[in-house]
């Protein structure tokens, strides 16, 4: 299971660009990433700071970033109204109102949401606060605090996105077939839902 890397502290700077990802054999991917290959860094937040973020454009297309979940000013919040044009960057900030919590973010724009998520741009956000850790609850990112995005996509025989509904292979955070070598004590998974269509019933 890959793990994405993660990023902490007020101010961050995400790259959203065209790269290639090598889901399996052979083939590299078309695909966007932010930072990376395909998907992007989780970003580790404290409520009550105030964070400022670069939002980097190096697509041949305009883009927005919106932070779902977060409690931001409209003018903030990466919607459709918000647009990146190509090479161009958005610079934005606010104060983080969350409680603990897992939320996540990705592109907004109006008739191409779905395409530039499929095709890899998105990342978690996580909220830490004074009252969850007071918890007993594991918070070692990656070790045993897992980010789990679960995705379907569909690939031609060359490798390629097919980008149509509902999917039939299964990612999780980009990974094709994946498994954890879990430490043996109580882990936490946090999982989100981050394909296009398709809900899940999970069982553990």
């Amino acid at each position: 299971l890959a793990i994405p890397a993660a990023l902490s502290g007020t101010n961050f700077n995400l790259t959203v660009a065209d790269s290639s990802h090598n889901f399996f054999g052979a083939f590299n991917t078309p695909t966007y990433g932010v930072n990376g290959s395909y998907l992007g860094p989780t970003m580790i937040v404290n409520k009550n700071d105030s964070v400022t973020i670069a939002v980097n454009n190096n697509l041949a297309q305009t883009t927005t970033m919106h932070w779902h979940g977060m409690h931001v000013p409209s003018e903030m919040d990466g919607g459709p109204h918000t647009v990146i044009p190509a090479a161009a960057t958005w610079n934005v900030g606010f104060k983080i109102r969350n409680e603990a919590s897992t939320c996540w973010y990705h592109p907004h724009l109006h008739m191409n949401t779905g395409t530039q998520v499929y095709m890899g741009v998105a990342g978690m956000i996580i909220v830490k606060d004074t009252v969850e850790a007071q918890l007993n609850l594991p918070r070692t990112y990656g070790v045993d605090d897992i980010p789990v995005v679960l995705q379907d996509r569909t690939f031609n025989t060359n490798g390629d996105f097919i980008i149509d509904g509902l999917a039939d292979s299964m990612v999780v955070n980009g990974t094709m077939h994946p498994y954890l070598d879990a430490p043996a004590q109580v882990v936490r998974l946090r999982v989100l839902n981050g394909s296009n269509v398709r809900s899940y019933n999970l069982g553990f």
